[in-house]
């Protein structure tokens, strides 16, 4: 596609993209506003289909956070829309080897692996974290499997892992068939698992003592699925 009807087009798929969400309620306006500019910078250096994928992340995490949603607000942990921090912490990283690729840092195939990757350990986290959540299990700190209140970082439950294990088979289903490759739904599959798994340790490790915060647990989950899924297709 010649470079000034691809960007005319970016713009105008961003747009629309930019309008359903915002109708949808899925994002606050900062969010939008920044999710748009990844939007356009995905659409530029990749394709619709890699867009796509970042969307069902979106669409699949807001599905999961409506599910019992007046229990996790009784609870104080209900999330009508997620916010710019939201979107940095779960799409940096997918974004960031677009711009590798782009400028001809990575090959196509090592971005495509990586940003599957982190988008599946992004979808992974979410419906551990809005499933398992619901869970009447007691939570068990990932560290040393202490029970540990509902919610408390770094808990786990088996309800929250199997959820965990659908969202990131779910990215890998899809990518698979988008872009016809069957090796891609263990590959994301396995990534979005062992994010999760960072997720949960780092989140026990740290973020429960302070040190940091949600959004940088998040970020290093996304850059855990990223490498685990570029190792993984290096085995192939």
């Amino acid at each position: 596609m010649n470079i000034y009807l691809k960007f005319i087009y970016s713009i105008i798929i961003t747009i629309i993209l930019a309008y359903i969400i915002k109708k949808r309620g899925y994002l606050d306006n900062s969010g939008i506003l920044v999710s748009s500019l990844m939007s356009f910078i995905i659409l530029i250096g990749a394709n619709i289909y890699w867009l796509i994928l970042m969307v069902l992340f979106l669409v699949f995490g807001s599905i999961v956070s409506k599910i019992g949603y007046a229990k996790k607000c009784i609870m104080g942990m209900g999330e009508s829309k997620r916010t710019i921090k939201n979107v940095l912490a779960n799409g940096l990283i997918a974004v960031f080897v677009v711009l590798l690729n782009m400028f001809g840092i990575i090959e196509y195939i090592v971005a495509l692996m990586g940003y599957i990757g982190a988008i599946s350990a992004a979808t992974s986290d979410t419906f551990s974290s809005e499933i398992g959540i619901l869970s009447n299990e007691t939570p068990r700190l990932i560290t040393t499997f202490k029970k540990v209140k509902n919610g408390e970082d770094g808990g786990i439950t088996i309800q929250g892992t199997i959820a965990g294990l659908m969202g990131s088979l779910l990215i890998g289903v899809m990518a698979g068939i988008m872009f016809n490759n069957i090796n891609l739904i263990w590959i994301a599959t396995i990534s979005g698992i062992v994010g999760n798994i960072v997720d949960s340790l780092m989140g026990a490790l740290f973020e429960r003592k302070g040190i940091i915060n949600n959004e940088i647990v998040n970020f290093t989950c996304t850059f855990a699925g990223c490498i685990c899924a570029v190792l993984l297709y290096g085995l192939i």
